[in-house]
Parts: C-alpha cells; structure tokens; sequence
C-alpha cells in the first residue's frame, strides 16, 4: 500500500520550542533486533534493569485492542460485534469526522491483515493467520509452537490440530526475575472448522496462566476453565517468591442477551440446563464468548491463583443487566525504603506498607445498573495470605471517578503503573458526550498510594507545555526516578468532528514528594519532553536523524527506554521535527527501538544541552509504503484508548 499522508505539527510544537546555543542529545537510538520477516512493524514494549527490550509486531489492526478485559475498555456488555458497532462506537466516543474510514480499517484490516472481520469469519473461512507476534528480549519469536501445549490438561477445541502461526502475541512487561510477561490467544485448531480456545491467557517465560477455578467459593463452569481469558501485567517479590498479576475470568457473560450473538450465532446454545456444553470451542456460536474478569495474582509457575478483591458491590452474581462486572491489576510494587537512595544518600522513611505489595489497576463501582470501570488501588490487608481471595482492599482514586456530579464525565478511569515511591499513574477517557478542547481524550494523571485518600493530577494541570487542556495520551509506565514515558498527542487539532491528532513519545521526570533527585531531574531541565527533542544531535546525516519516536512504553532506572519509532533508512532531509524522508517518496518503517542516555543520570558531574528539534508550519506531504498501517490506525495498533458507553 503506497499512501500519501498530510503530517503537520501545529501550535503545540511552537509551545514546546526554545533557543540554545549548543548542540548536543540526552538519548542515543539503537534499533532493537526482531525476528526477520516476523511482520510489517514492530514496538518496544518492555525494557529490563540490563537494557533488553522486547516487543510485538503488527501486520494490520488489532479489530479490537488485545490489552483491554472490556472491547476498546469500554464495553462490558460485550456487544461490539461487527462493522456497524465500531462505526457506532467512533461517532459516539471519538467523534471523529471520517469514522467510516477508521471503522473500515478496524474491521477489515490493513494489507490483508487483522482486523475484526478476520476473526469473526475465521471458523468457516479456515485461513486464519496470526496479526500481532511477540519476540523476547534477544529478539527469538515467542510462542511460535502451539502455546496451550504448555497447559497441564491442554484444551483442544474438537480434538483438531493446532494451526502454527495463528495465535496472536503481545509483550507487556519483564518480571522481577527477567521473564518477558504478556498474553498470547490459544491459536486456532483444524477440525473441518477452525475453533479458537481462548483469546487472550497471560503468561510469564513459557507459562501459561489459567483462569480462576472457584467463584464465591464454587467451582467455576467448564467454559470458564476451557475458553476463559487471563491477561499478565506486572509482577513483585514476596517472601522469597515471585508473583505475577493481572486479570482472570471468574465466571461468563450474560449469554442470553441476544445483542451478543455475531451473525445470528446464538451464544446462549454455549449453556444447556444452565451447564456448559462439553466442547464449547468447537462450535460456531460460541467463538466470541466472554466473561467476566477480577484482578489476579498468580504464583510464578501459574498452578496457584487468587483473586485480589471483590468488586463494589453487594450483588453476588457476576452480571448485572447484560453487563459483566470487570476488575484488573496493571501494576505492582513492593515498597523498600532502601532501594533507591535520597540524593544526599540518606534512606526515605518506610510507608505503612513497607515489605508488602501494593497494586494498582482498576476495579467496577455499580451505579444503579450501571458498571463503571474506575481506577483502583489496592492495598494490602495487615494478615496477608497469598493462598486465599480477596486479601487486599481497595480505594477509588479521587478526581478519575467516572461520574462527576451526576454526569458521567469519563467513560472509564484506570491506573496503569506505581513505582517503589507509591507514585502512581493512570488515564482517565474523557467521554465522548463530554469531549474537552475538541477532544474525548485520555487524560493521564498522577497520584500518590500513600494518601489517606489518594486524588488524581492531571498532567495538563501542571502548566506542562506539551500537556495542554483537552490532550491525550497513554500513562504507559513509570521508574523509581518518577519519570514517566507514555504517548501524547503531538498537536491540538479538533478531533471530535475533526480528524485524529498525530502522537509522539514523551518523557516527563515528575517533581514527586519522595524520590525526585533533583540532579538528574535538572539534566531534563526540570520539564517534560518530547523524546524527538532528547535525541537531536543537530546532524542530519547522523544515526539520530533517521528515527522519530512516536511512542515509549518502558523505562528503567538507568533511564533506558523502550520505544517505537518512524524510521527513514540513511536519515530525513533535515532534524526538524516535520522533515521528509527522502523530499517525501521515501519510504518510512514503523520500529522497535531503545534510547539509551548519553551520559550516566546518577553521575554528579552529567551534564546535557538539549536542542528542541525546529518545527516548519507547512504541511508535508508524506509517502511510503511500509507506514502505512501507522498512519492509519496507530490508535488501534498501540492501544490509545477512547472510549464510552454505546
């Protein structure tokens, strides 16, 4: 596909710009090593203390996110089914004035790849092939043997025999003991039809995580054992051992709400006399069945789990009209006052959760007989039992409610991670009935766990340039430093009845109570950035100039992070931030990518100039085939997420 795309940066690239006199970079780009021939683009999604990155590829669309327990976060009725309900999901929660177009790429796919279609049709088109692969820290492809091979009692949907090459992998994050962590979907099985087992199960190293086995003390149903969905986020050290945390299905979805049916395929046939049937994978009807999910935490070989606490709310069942309750941990951390240092050297004094773990995510408030997804923080019970549910309690985060007064001013709120400073960062998905500045935008926020009542901040408060009102993005992860990376929107362009705004990669080395030294924040001249002004060098023939980060999902304490970046093999024509690669036939590639800092951020005596790169306010017309699907649809692709009820 050879596309001609219109890139400008508007005002907000002005805000941004300042004078220097000297040249220099605070990040150096290295590409990252990814299996050759794996896939159209590639992302850094994780970065380890050793600086080993991982990630996954894309060929087309994800159709619906891979990262999300509810479609697009939002949909806990699970009635998002086919082409007719993404569109209507655009126009209601995104607003945007070619949804028609965004909808088409969704459901279709890119270069005849991904795409919800492709998975809706896969049981009788039989030619289903993987969109999104994961690849480990050397760059070896994961799980490109069947993954439920690794099962105790593997699930074969119809006895049929495993498609290689057809399940779906993506990277979230190494855990304490450097595993790469992420989910993988079953992948499809040959019985004359194809069967898909399960969508999503978490996993760490080789492991496969299963769902929950007992609900309210009850065995769960056979589904839930055979097709339900697990997803691994983070992970923590306890005790002597290691513990894995993510969300779990705990029991099905309303399976007799008709609006969940895809094409007339009756999901409530899944059920007879209330029980599962025996092999419900190998039927049509029931491919898309759901359910729903609590946060979990797993021992690290997955033969143990337990869910982290109950959701709000008295009801004992699981749903509550046509909606599934939903619950998850993105994050974890063990506090140790030790770990990092004050500058001065001396020790910060312990909170009152020294030594135990702390996690965030989000968990379900009931509002009527609505379920408001809302970000949570959990925190542990002073009789901590890791072989019993529910052993930790939990706290909304005050300012990322979802209802305001009312109205529901955010379709849903969630913490995504904290660090070992009870530092906490999130995203709050302004509604689409409530767009702010022309935008339905994630807004992302920082709190702090160690607050009797923990309250959000929003980082377009701070006065921030490259944060201003009405922009979005992704709280993607945070370090012991209290430097946040993620992905913010790039210009200010109207987006609800506008188009969608470009994003680029950002670092913002937050002034936190605890943790912040001030050194190294000063080396970032006490603001945030956009990482393409870090690793401006000023020669456009250098290996700097061949790279713009478009988004960052990881960062250690060395500062390394893991990145995904627009690449113009030998380099643009300039260092501006809108340059052509190759005066705009060049041909650009979407890639995986670690910044590495040029100089050691603890080191007293680092010092770094930063040149903003210029900014040119014409448009610039951009071409090449390898970016297209970046172009058209990187909110679908790296998870952005703009959400609502529908």
């Amino acid at each position: 596909m050879n596309c001609s795309r219109i890139f400008k940066l508007s005002a907000v690239a002005t805000l941004v710009m300042a004078s220097y006199s000297a040249s220099a970079n605070l990040y150096n780009v290295e590409l990252v090593t990814v299996p050759a021939n794996l896939a159209l683009e590639s992302y850094g999604s994780a970065i380890d203390e050793t600086g080993n990155v991982a990630g996954d590829t894309r060929n087309g669309t994800d159709g619906l996110p891979f990262r999300d327990e509810a479609p697009f976060g939002l949909d806990n009725n699970f009635i998002y089914q086919d082409f007719d309900d993404i569109e209507s999901y655009c126009y209601r929660q995104l607003g945007y004035n070619s949804c028609e177009n965004w909808a088409t790429r969704e459901w279709l796919g890119i270069n005849d790849a991904g795409g919800l279609k492709r998975e809706r049709e896969a049981y009788y088109d039989k030619n289903y092939v993987a969109n999104a692969n994961g690849f480990d820290g050397t760059g070896q492809r994961l799980f490109e043997t069947e993954p439920s091979a690794n099962d105790a009692e593997p699930y074969r949907p119809g006895n049929g025999t495993y498609v290689v090459g057809s399940n779906n992998v993506i990277v979230n994050k190494f855990s304490v003991d450097g595993e790469v962590m992420g989910t993988t979907s079953s992948g499809y099985y040959d019985f004359g039809n194809y069967g898909l087992a399960y969508r999503e199960r978490g996993f760490v190293g080789t492991t496969i995580l299963p769902p929950a086995t007992t609900f309210n003390d009850v065995a769960v149903s056979d589904i839930v054992t055979q097709m339900g969905r697990t997803m691994a986020f983070d992970s923590f050290s306890y005790e002597g051992a290691t513990y894995i945390v993510g969300s779990a299905s705990v029991a099905p979805f309303d399976y007799g709400d008709s609006d969940k049916d895809y094409n007339g395929r009756d999901v409530g046939k899944c059920f007879s006399n209330g029980q599962s049937i025996a092999d419900p994978a190998a039927e049509d009807y029931c491919q898309n069945f759901a359910f729903s999910t609590k946060g979990f935490v797993w021992s690290s070989d997955g033969t143990t789990g337990v869910s982290v606490a109950p959701w709000s709310t008295s009801d004992t069942g699981a749903t509550r009209d046509q909606k599934s309750y939903m619950s998850s941990v993105r994050g974890a951390v063990v506090p140790d006052s030790t770990l990092i240092p004050n500058e001065d050297g001396s020790v910060a004094d312990p909170t009152a959760y020294e030594g135990k773990p702390v996690l965030v995510g989000y968990n379900t408030l009931r509002d009527d007989n609505n379920l408001l997804m809302q970000a949570a923080l959990f925190y542990p019970n002073d009789s901590l039992d890791l072989t019993q549910d529910d052993q930790w309690t939990f706290k909304f985060i005050s300012r990322a409610i979802v209802e305001d007064d009312g109205d529901y001013i955010y379709a849903n709120t969630r913490a995504t991670d904290i660090n070992n400073n009870l530092m906490v960062i999130g995203e709050s998905k302004r509604s689409g009935f409530y767009p702010e500045n022309g935008a339905a935008a994630n807004r992302i926020f920082v709190a702090d766990a160690s607050e009797e009542t923990p309250s959000a901040t929003y980082l377009s408060e701070t006065g921030e340039s490259i944060f201003f009102t009405g922009s979005g993005g992704e709280a993607k992860a945070v370090n012991n430093y209290n430097e946040i990376v993620g992905i913010i929107d790039a210009e200010t362009a109207r987006e609800y009845n506008g188009k969608q705004r470009r994003h680029r990669g950002f670092i913002d080395p937050y002034d936190f109570d605890v943790g912040t030294h001030d050194t190294r924040r000063a080396l970032f001249q006490n603001r945030a950035w956009w990482l393409d002004d870090l690793t401006n060098d000023d020669d456009a023939s250098g290996n700097n100039n061949q790279f713009r980060i478009i988004a960052a999902s990881d960062i250690n304490d060395k500062g390394e992070i893991a990145a995904t970046a627009l690449y113009c093999a030998g380099g643009y024509d300039n260092t501006g931030h809108n340059a052509y690669c190759g005066g705009g036939t060049g041909t650009e590639a979407v890639v995986a990518v670690k910044l590495v800092p040029t100089v050691d951020l603890n080191a007293s005596d680092a010092t770094a100039t930063i040149t903003p790169r210029s900014v040119e306010q014409q448009a610039v017309e951009r071409q090449g085939g390898s970016m297209a699907p970046w172009m058209l649809g990187l909110l679908g692709l790296i998870g952005l997420r703009r959400r609502l009820n529908k």
